[in-house]
């Protein structure tokens, strides 16, 4: 079962990968067909690029890439220190795995 939702999801993504394509360049062909000055096109151009920037921003802060951790992965004396007891009192759980998420992705 597993298998066959991966292989629907892969589908899935390359067909919405087609549909983009088509999307973009029917886009394309649409810009074409305008008379837009160079003036025009370098405002237009401009913008494209400042939405493409923040889209990046976006997808940098929130895709994680997660490794797999191997079977015999055994953690540091440090790591085991800190894990082994309470935890201390100002210790922020949810900021400390998202810090080693994202190492570890790195």
């Amino acid at each position: 079962m597993r298998k066959f939702l991966t292989t629907f999801a892969s589908i899935d993504k390359q067909k919405e990968k087609n549909m983009n394509a088509i999307s973009l360049n029917h886009l394309w062909s649409y810009l074409q067909g305008l008379s837009l000055t160079a003036s025009n096109q370098r405002w237009l151009a401009s913008h494209l690029m400042e939405a493409a920037k923040s889209v990046e921003k976006k997808q940098r802060k929130t895709e994680l890439v997660f490794p797999k951790i191997p079977k015999d992965y055994k953690p540091s004396a440090k790591v085991m220190a800190m894990t082994c007891g309470p935890l201390p009192k100002d210790f922020d759980l949810d900021k400390e795995l998202d810090e080693m998420w994202e190492e570890r992705a790195r």
